[in-house]
């Protein structure tokens, strides 16, 4: 989620783009016909899907795009000659693509707290995309969930994520965007060639390599639990706030004890 992305520790968004991977089975689902010559990375993070996809397609020109790109991070891992990254706001026009060709593939994953005009930015994919390229979006809701019905009378997880969606949405952050990304992606002219819903389990999927079932549900928990960790003092601080900063802190404390010690119990998953 990139509400939580924005608050989660450089390694920790390695370790994110790891799960992802392995439960999606592979770091993008697009069909290439013929591998691409030219790729974007919109919100590229810390450049991991960048660099691994430059290093598996080296006759692709990858270029990866943030508001903070790698180089200004100091993350010390070996970049592929034919990866690059610049400083960019994406929302903007798309000065760096001017005079340049046009993109084969674009890849967009988590950016949901990082856009406010996606029908903009599609269009501006659309229009710098080459006849017969792909988009691919990786989006997800900002919402927990439970397969035993629990909710926010019942569970403190729950209850703290209704309250993170609230925040987003007073703070102009459509916290279920992944709704609505179809229609506008149909609207700038996309074709659709897969909508891929995943639910992400906060404890061992049986869906998931069973090498790393247990690596990929912890790293998933402690991602939840952090966007908790991290977003409690914003969401109390906010003027449409119901929660003082120490009733905060006690929610926050039983959310992630509850997401941590029920997670399986109660069956706690989001979606993507």
């Amino acid at each position: 989620m990139t509400t939580g992305r924005r608050h989660l520790t450089l390694p920790n968004l390695d370790a994110q783009h790891e799960v992802f991977k392995l439960r999606l089975g592979a770091s993008y689902k697009t069909p290439f016909i013929q591998s691409p010559k030219r790729v974007l990375d919109l919100g590229c993070g810390t450049g991991i899907w960048s660099r691994e996809f430059a290093a598996t397609h080296p006759s692709a020109r990858v270029l990866g795009v943030d508001l903070s790109p790698p180089a200004e991070r100091s993350i010390h891992s070996e970049t592929p000659s034919n990866c690059t990254f610049i400083k960019v706001n994406f929302e903007d026009d798309w000065e760096f693509a001017h005079g340049e060709e046009s993109f084969d593939f674009i890849y967009a994953r988590m950016l949901m707290a990082g856009v406010r005009n996606w029908p903009r930015l599609f269009q501006q994919c659309y229009e710098h995309l080459s006849p017969g390229g792909y988009l691919e979006v990786f989006e997800g809701l900002f919402e927990m969930r439970a397969e035993d019905g629990s909710g926010p009378d019942d569970s403190p997880g729950i209850r703290w994520f209704a309250l993170g969606a609230k925040y987003l949405t007073d703070n102009g952050m459509k916290w279920d965007r992944a709704r609505d990304l179809l229609g506008q992606l149909r609207d700038a002219g996309f074709n659709i060639v897969e909508d891929m819903p995943k639910k992400m389990k906060l404890y061992p999927d049986t869906a998931d390599p069973e090498a790393d079932r247990e690596r990929i549900s912890t790293q998933y928990l402690n991602d939840m639990n952090d966007i908790v960790k991290n977003m409690t003092d914003k969401v109390c601080q906010d003027a449409s706030s119901t929660l003082t900063p120490e009733e905060g802190r006690l929610l926050a404390e039983d959310a992630t004890r509850d997401l941590t010690e029920n997670c399986e119990r109660r069956g706690y998953h989001t979606t993507l």
